[in-house]
């Protein structure tokens, strides 16, 4: 269907964009029909915009009316949004020391010296580690997210991003663990002075960097799971299974890397995990299970096509 306006007795080419915008937030049949209405009543453009907005407006306020939708975000989407921001934090801060003393107290001298180059290269590999680490949680928990009903997947998405960003601005991952704390009687963890003070004092560690390693190590990562768990709703069930399972024990294992979260388990369970480094080794590899399966998927592209050219 054409997209555009038939002649100028109808929507103005000026105010045709903002309508086009404006129906991109409704369905794709929805939309067609809209679009087709207005440019075949040739509504004004002020009256085209009024109408798509209100439409807009009512299908969004009745999605946040769903009651399924406020089950999936407590259940679903804001466990997931806390945990992948704690772990950005840490990322982020650890990425900000390595920077900081690298990039902003660089000294020729020091490349002259072996030790220097050895250092670099185990907190490079540290940090990337823990760079992909963070992108494979947020693409499980990402995955979850997509198998929530389409109704409210959307909406449930959305919510997802306002929650990301409030738990940056108030650093709710320490708070909530502090109130963890205090209503276990466990002793509150002391403020102690900043021993970061030369790093957080800078404008672009302190501010800008923790958003720049959400947005690419976090939301984007947690888009394309969104995507790729809502195609998943097309596989058999076996399959499903599978794919949920593994995005749901990653996103376990992320719980334990939190600090101050070993509470939930008994003291056995804590000794065990964290006195064996092979268990937690072991844990931490399964968390790249996004990257198998992207492999697994490139893998049987690459057969079909092959089978389509022998054919």
């Amino acid at each position: 269907m054409d997209n555009e306006p038939a002649n100028d007795s109808m929507i103005s080419w000026r105010r045709w964009p903002v309508v086009l915008w404006l129906s991109g937030f409704l369905d794709q049949a929805e939309r067609e029909a809209v679009l087709g209405d207005l440019t075949e009543y040739g509504e004004s453009g002020g009256r085209a915009i009024a109408n798509v907005l209100g439409l807009v407006v009512r299908r969004r306020t009745a999605v946040l009316l769903e009651r399924k939708l406020w089950v999936a975000v407590a259940l679903v989407v804001l466990p997931v949004s806390y945990l992948l921001s704690a772990i950005a934090q840490t990322t982020a801060g650890q990425g900000a020391v390595y920077s900081w003393m690298y990039l902003n107290n660089w000294d020729w001298a020091l490349t002259r010296n072996p030790g220097f180059w050895h250092l670099l290269r185990e907190m490079a590999t540290n940090f990337a580690i823990a760079c992909i680490m963070l992108a494979c949680w947020s693409w499980s928990g990402g995955f979850l997210i997509g198998r929530l009903p389409k109704a409210i997947l959307r909406a449930s998405r959305d919510v997802f991003i306002v929650l990301l960003a409030s738990s940056q601005l108030s650093d709710a991952p320490d708070r909530v663990l502090q109130l963890w704390m205090y209503c276990h009687g466990l002793p509150l963890r002391p403020r102690l002075p900043d021993v970061h003070a030369p790093i957080t004092a800078n404008v672009f560690y302190h501010v800008f960097f923790p958003w720049i390693v959400l947005a690419v190590l976090v939301v984007l990562p947690a888009f394309s799971g969104i995507r790729q768990g809502n195609q998943s709703l097309l596989l058999d069930w076996k399959m499903r299974g599978v794919l949920g399972t593994a995005s749901t024990v990653s996103l376990l294992i992320l719980l334990i890397q939190l600090p101050g979260f070993g509470f939930l388990f008994g003291a056995a369970v804590r000794e065990w995990l964290w006195g064996d480094r092979y268990v937690m080794q072991v844990l931490s590899l399964l968390c790249f299970w996004p990257t198998l399966y992207f492999i697994a998927v490139g893998f049987g592209h690459y057969r079909r096509r092959r089978s389509a050219t022998a054919q």
